[in-house]
């Protein structure tokens, strides 16, 4: 047995000077031809990725004072000293998106992705962080290198280099590009926020609570130093997050929120995420989604209120009850609830109670008229719930399900490469078999598409693709089984020489 040919090693600083190397004339030239603008900023704006799939490097964009002026005119800036200001939101820049070419950035770019996909999922995360490393090192070197420059009297003072990362991480990112002193000087409000979260988290747990149950409420909260426009100006996924965070130290305030209309939906939401099932969280998110919407001017938070109470209901394992409330409850808050432990929204949840596709099975066997409602809620689009490895045994039962919406949710959920290669001898086939043997089209077609995730982990499958592509009935399922297959001959072209995946 031939062993496998070892695996090249990606060379990090070359990528950083390359790309320090294409950048830097790029930036250069726009202050040479612009002696009457004063340059405050240069970022790496716009690198785009998919998770497990392809790394787009970021172009270069600048920004001059006088640009800057112009784009305000007399209004306001709007973004309160953030990354989400007109004054430092590239894509409003004088010069937004300058590509850095270079032939030896163009090999560099090849190596990162063959090197970004030659691994598994956990692999590719870690390779985008190295890339995010290097690119803020780069920032660090390129403003070094400008300032050096015959023309750095076009730089203001304060002239920054940043990664400009649209992203839940990019103030980190940012901060880091500039280092702390700059950091709190160029992005006061960022500053500020963090310095706040970090006072708050210092507090005991139970002023904690209050401080952000009364951000929930907009509300001042003067002993905990918080004012009425900071509670109103915080932002609303921070709060939840804090609260979500504290578990079941918040449910009996949770629990009071629900009284009230314009919290009712938010902290319904909170109490699935939480997890906590008791008798007295059950009834009571039970007694508000049977009470009556109010009419007037707050109606609409009363159905939000009550679309939140039916799926925290069954992200609690209280899908036996919403099926009891069958005809008394509106079909659509009833697939809601029977929808809501298999959707995207259990992945925010502390503890994820194991999927079990028993209540879905049931309420399409007894109650057929939920089936339509049911399929909206699970259509292909809406996505899934993300799997554990405990879930995957009752995901490969549910593909084997005598009731095609079932099937059809376990072939997106399986289709996630993330779970490992470990798993993927049981995983894999099962796909296949769905792929060439489920009557339903939209089974087939997820099926395939999923086998398509698993990358060289279904290589070995090349003739089923070819036959799939050949002979499937269905338009889209040819055409995405020609997909898989052009991937897999992309992949094969990106092995290492003496390694043929498939």
């Amino acid at each position: 047995m031939q062993a496998a040919a070892p695996q090249p090693v990606f060379s990090w600083d070359a990528f950083e000077q390359a790309f320090l190397d294409a950048a830097l004339p790029v930036a250069s030239a726009v202050l040479a031809r612009h002696p009457e603008h004063r340059f405050y900023a240069v970022a790496l704006a716009g690198m785009g990725r998919e998770l497990d799939g392809p790394l787009f490097l970021p172009a270069i964009a600048l920004n001059s004072e006088q640009a800057y002026a112009q784009a305000k005119g007399g209004g306001d800036d709007g973004g309160g000293g953030t990354l989400y200001s007109l004054r430092w939101n590239p894509a409003d820049w004088g010069w937004p998106d300058l590509p850095a070419d270079s032939p030896a950035l163009a090999r560099m770019q090849q190596e990162l992705q063959a090197h970004a996909c030659r691994g598994d999922v956990a692999h590719w995360r870690a390779t985008e962080q190295q890339c995010l490393e290097a690119l803020v090192r780069a920032c660090q070197r390129l403003r070094t290198a400008l300032r050096a420059l015959p023309w750095s009297d076009r730089l203001t003072p304060d002239f920054a280099v940043l990664l400009h990362e649209d992203s839940d991480e990019g103030v980190q990112w940012a901060r880091r590009c500039l280092g702390d002193d700059a950091f709190a000087a160029l992005l006061p409000g960022h500053a500020a926020a963090i310095a706040e979260a970090l006072r708050v988290e210092a507090l005991p747990p139970d002023q904690q609570l209050r401080y952000h149950l009364a951000c929930l409420r907009n509300e001042a909260a003067p002993e905990l130093g918080l004012g009425r426009q900071q509670a109103v100006d915080h932002a609303t996924q921070d709060t939840e997050h804090a609260l979500r965070r504290l578990g079941p130290v918040a449910v009996p305030a949770l629990l009071a929120l629900l009284e009230r209309a314009d919290t009712q939906s938010i902290a319904a939401r909170l109490l699935g995420d939480i997890g906590s099932a008791s008798p007295e969280v059950l009834d009571a998110l039970r007694h508000h989604l049977l009470r009556p919407v109010p009419r007037g001017s707050r109606a609409h938070l009363g159905r939000a209120g009550r679309l939140g109470c039916a799926c925290a209901l069954g992200q609690l394992g209280d899908g036996r009850w919403l099926l009891s409330q069958v005809g008394t409850l509106a079909d659509d808050l009833v697939a809601s609830g029977l929808a809501a432990p298999l959707g995207p929204f259990r992945d925010r949840c502390l503890q994820p109670r194991p999927l079990d596709y028993a209540p879905l099975e049931h309420a399409v066997l007894q109650h057929p008229a939920l089936r339509l409602a049911l399929q909206g809620k699970l259509a292909p689009g809406r996505g899934t719930c993300t799997l554990g490895p405990a879930d995957v045994d009752e995901a490969l039962r549910g593909l084997g399900s005598p009731t095609p919406l079932v099937r059809q949710h376990a072939a997106m959920a399986l289709g996630d490469r993330a779970l490992g290669s470990e798993r993927a001898p049981r995983i894999v086939p099962a796909l296949a078999r769905a792929a060439t043997d489920d009557a339903e089209e939209t089974v087939r077609f997820l099926a395939v598409l999923g086998l398509g995730y698993w990358k060289q982990d279904a290589a070995h499958l090349r003739s089923l693709a070819q036959a799939t592509a050949a002979h499937d009935p269905s338009d889209r399922i040819r055409d995405t089984a020609r997909r898989w297959l052009e991937a897999l001959d992309t992949h094969r072209a990106m092995a290492p020489t003496g390694q043929a995946p498939g």
